[in-house]
């Protein structure tokens, strides 16, 4: 027989609790996270592999910075954010890949395994710099100090599959070294002092400019440089007609923005979004026509348009004003030339999308500042999603747990739960979504649905809002894959609203349990 639910309760925590350990920027400095290592020992091991390899220490932390802005998320990052889209590992990006063997090359070089160079920092610093001596001798050229002389070894550090490709890195790299950088770490601050004095001598790629090639069209959007991705890594389509446009998914590209456009153009990657957005700036490129369906988030696919934003969901500095205010006229000009609603319903992240198992663009993604540069309203935009694969979100469940059951391949994250009804006994085994609210307001509240293992007619869920407690009835039989609103309710800042549902149905067929958001009205 199954407990009841209130000796269950007594010893059932609502709650978990997550801290951050990212690094922050120099501009949003916070010395106590950590990132690879401290500063010291950071700028130890650049200094080191340069000397080691006989490349300018200021240009190997310039490449460093263009690929990872000096940070290494947790690993517990790397499992759940969206796969790197050049399996680059370390503060030196380094992979193996359809079009270059970066890893492998510098492991056999250094004389350690792939694995050794994936995870310790100062190998990968090493086999970087290995890597950038040997592309500069490959060239013919000398291992001199004069930074302006690597261009071309530079703009073969990623391995483009163009010209177009390798100029748009190591311009990057260059500005780097221009402007400037600093990161403040664990330790004290690491820092590459601009240098008004850098003038690339480019070689091969002079009078090279990024978006001077037609590629035979030109953009949907007049914002956007066009650079096709392969035909290998989309569907051909005709929509609106074939298929109606209606969503925006925001993505992250979790590699550099050069690196993202190689890997689109690579027939191996069978990935590709319509369009991706530089950080320093908030340059566009589009690859996917709109009418045409990019593979970038399952079952979106065929209704959504995807935009990937140049940085990792784990990690800080990489969403610029910039890149906001470019992609969020983007987004506009979508929602207005497609009927769109600029909502929270329709402008979404990858992390939100049933089938889906990404956490992009993640935490540091701010949907207030972007969604009103795409509306024009500043006001809370806060879509907050409590989900069964994240108790940290605020998920938790409650009564014997030989009775719930984990399947995978339904839901949010790609994951659901379920339970059976418990008849007319009291309730035995509940679910729990305690969200995080970031500010006091109104909140619509939606609970999503799942395409099987949720078949009871008679879901009471127990709405416990700032100012009382409803429960609202559903019949979930009724729904497949979708978001089912609950109403909408005030929500006082904090975790201190929640909902509940129990097995209580009066049957004893499946009770399904998924994703909840908590949407600011």
């Amino acid at each position: 027989m199954k407990k009841t639910w209130v000796s269950v309760l007594a010893t059932t925590a609502l709650t978990l609790s997550m801290s951050s350990v990212y690094a922050q920027p120099s501009h949003a400095a916070k010395p106590d996270n950590q990132t690879a290592a401290t500063a010291p020992a950071l700028e130890s091991a650049f200094t080191s592999a340069a000397k080691e390899f006989g490349v300018p220490k200021e240009l190997l932390m310039a490449i460093s910075y263009s690929e990872s802005r000096w940070q290494i998320a947790p690993e517990e990052a790397h499992t759940l954010a969206e796969p790197d889209k050049n399996n680059g590992k370390g503060l030196m990006h380094l992979g193996d890949n359809s079009f270059k063997k970066s890893l492998s090359d510098a492991a056999k070089a250094l004389g350690v395994t792939k694995k050794q160079l994936e995870d310790d920092v100062q190998l990968n610093i090493r086999g970087g710099a290995y890597l950038l001596a040997k592309a500069q001798k490959d060239l013919g050229k000398s291992l001199t100090t004069n930074v302006n002389d690597w261009y071309e070894a530079v703009a073969s550090f990623e391995g483009a599959k163009d010209k177009d490709g390798a100029a748009l890195f190591a311009d990057e790299v260059y500005r780097v070294l221009k402007e400037g950088t600093a990161l403040a770490i664990e330790g004290g601050t690491l820092t590459l002092d601009p240098n008004q004095a850098i003038a690339p001598s480019k070689g091969s790629y002079a009078g090279l400019t990024y978006g001077g090639t037609s590629y035979g069209l030109t953009p949907d959007y007049s914002g956007a440089i066009w650079n096709p991705a392969s035909t290998s890594n989309y569907a051909v389509a005709t929509r609106p007609t074939s298929n109606p446009i209606n969503s925006v998914i925001i993505h992250d590209t979790e590699g550099s923005y050069s690196g993202t456009i190689s890997w689109f153009k690579d027939p191996a990657a069978q990935v590709s979004a319509h369009y991706v957005v530089r950080s320093s700036d908030g340059q566009i490129t589009q690859m996917v026509q709109d009418k045409d369906i990019a593979w970038h988030a399952r079952s979106f696919n065929t209704n959504g348009i995807g935009i990937e934003h140049e940085g990792y969901a784990a990690q800080t500095g990489w969403y610029t004003d910039a890149m906001y205010t470019q992609s969020a006229a983007l987004t506009r000009a979508l929602c207005l030339k497609y009927n769109i609603p600029m909502d929270r319903d329709h402008i979404m992240g990858h992390s939100e999308l049933w089938g889906n198992d990404h956490t992009d663009p993640g935490v540091n993604w701010d949907w207030n500042k972007y969604m009103s540069k795409v509306t024009g309203v500043t006001k809370n935009y806060a879509a907050v999603l409590v989900d069964n694969t994240d108790p940290a979100s605020g998920f938790t469940l409650g009564g014997p747990s030989a009775y719930w059951h984990p399947t995978a391949g339904y839901g949010i994250h790609n994951q659901m739960t379920y339970t059976k009804g418990n008849g007319t006994n009291p309730i035995s085994n509940f679910a729990t979504w305690k969200p995080k609210i970031p500010t006091a307001g109104n909140y619509q509240v939606k609970v999503f649905i799942p395409s099987n293992f949720a078949a009871t007619t008679n879901a009471k869920y127990e709405i416990h809002y700032n100012g009382g407690v409803i429960t609202k009835t559903i019949s979930q039989v009724a729904y497949s894959n979708q978001w089912v609103s609950l109403g909408t309710y005030n929500f006082a800042a904090g975790s201190v609203g929640y909902v509940m549902l129990g097995d209580n149905t009066g049957d004893t067929t499946y009770v399904g349990v998924d994703g909840m958001r908590f949407i600011a009205q």
